[in-house]
């Protein structure tokens, strides 16, 4: 059982990377058409409104010499989708403790005000009472710096995060969030 949890947890990491290097060069390659924007994303179904709005936002971070530059840079709307579009990414492949050991981490002081932004309230609560209860400070993740797989799995150990990973996936969908606020906000877009 400690193999197959092992296993398991270095396919996440794995997963991640891999990922992590296609959204990259797909976001690089401008894959897919030219940008799409106000109105125009309105004509996409929910799921391409949504794909297409994360590619284009990567696009849009990735040209910043850095991201925190980035975030300070872009509107208010973009931020927010941009910050939860990659929290709920990592959580939907690797759970919570990926988000937090992942370069991701320094996104984690806003995603609070994220949540609340777009109305996912359940989430906030969620994110709120399990970093509450394990007193966890989102302002300083250091502590999740892993150098190595050996690392990250001790990592997976410190808090029972499958707990937290099990009542997101049942929660409404980040993502339903998302592409509504982008609806609602359209012309940020």
């Amino acid at each position: 059982m400690i193999l197959l949890k092992k296993l398991i947890s270095i396919l996440k990491v794995a997963g991640v990377a891999l990922l992590s290097v296609t959204t990259a060069l797909l976001s690089s390659c401008s894959i897919g058409s030219e940008s799409i924007h106000g109105q125009e994303l309105l004509k996409l179904t929910d799921d391409e409104l949504f794909e297409t709005v994360y590619f284009q936002n990567i696009d849009l971070v990735m040209s910043y010499p850095d991201e925190s530059q980035a975030l300070s840079q872009i509107s208010p709307e973009q931020r927010t989708f941009y910050i939860l579009s990659i929290y709920d990414m990592e959580i939907q492949n690797g759970g919570l403790c990926q988000f937090f050991v992942n370069s991701s981490r320094s996104l984690a002081p806003f995603v609070d005000e994220c949540l609340e932004t777009v109305g996912a309230e359940e989430h906030r609560k969620l994110l709120a009472e399990f970093v509450a209860d394990n007193d966890i400070d989102l302002n300083n993740l250091e502590s999740f710096d892993t150098p190595d797989i050996e690392d990250y799995i001790l990592q997976t150990q410190r808090y029972d995060f499958d707990s937290f990973d099990n009542a997101y996936y049942e929660l409404t969908a980040l993502r339903d969030y998302l592409v509504e606020y982008v609806k609602n906000n359209i012309t940020a877009f």
